[in-house]
């Protein structure tokens, strides 16, 4: 996993709850460095135990916890990018060019990124049905980085996941339906 990820996990935390909390989640998980770098590579596993610390101390579900997440990271992740976000004028064009744009320009900044695989289909005027496919199996930060994406151009839409890795599928599926 990339230091940037990482990085935005911690400003998450601190924003909302301290450096302090930062600081005790680190001291309870094992970790090969207490300062991640954004584009060095770390330990899937040290993201893992430290997002399962913030779900102990916050008491909050992990699924709940990571789509949260992804929602802040997609803001995150569009400041310190908005070279690449600010190709797309439509929350369409963006979900429909993640793996052939996006993951693109991120296979250009950062060595060996390690990406799901995203396949997207248009149903209709309202509805997108993305396949995602990761043996990291973090659909539900998929799911959390398009609801910030919908945010970003200012919709809603509501997500439905009719099949899912941790329910013993090969992919998650996701349906994004418009809202308003």
């Amino acid at each position: 996993m990339k230091g940037i990820i990482f990085r935005a996990l911690e400003d998450l935390v601190v924003a909302q709850h301290g450096m302090q909390t930062w600081d005790s989640i680190l001291d309870k998980v094992n970790l090969s460095d207490r300062y991640y770098l954004g584009p060095k590579s770390y330990p899937d596993e040290e993201l893992f135990s430290i997002v399962t610390e913030i779900g102990s101390i916050l008491n909050v579900e992990l699924p709940v916890l990571i789509r949260s997440f992804g929602e802040y990271l997609f803001g995150y992740l569009a400041k310190s990018h908005a070279d690449i976000v600010s190709q797309f004028q439509t929350f369409e064009s963006l979900i429909e060019g993640i793996d052939g744009v996006i993951h693109k320009e991120v296979k250009k900044l950062y060595q060996e990124p390690n990406l799901p695989s995203i396949l997207v289909t248009t149903i209709d005027d309202k509805t997108l049905k993305v396949i995602y496919d990761s043996p990291r199996k973090l659909c539900f930060c998929s799911e959390g980085l398009i609801y910030g994406a919908a945010s970003h151009f200012g919709i809603q839409v509501d997500i439905e996941h009719p099949k899912c890795t941790h329910h013993g599928a090969d992919v998650c599926e996701l349906i994004v339906r418009k809202t308003a």
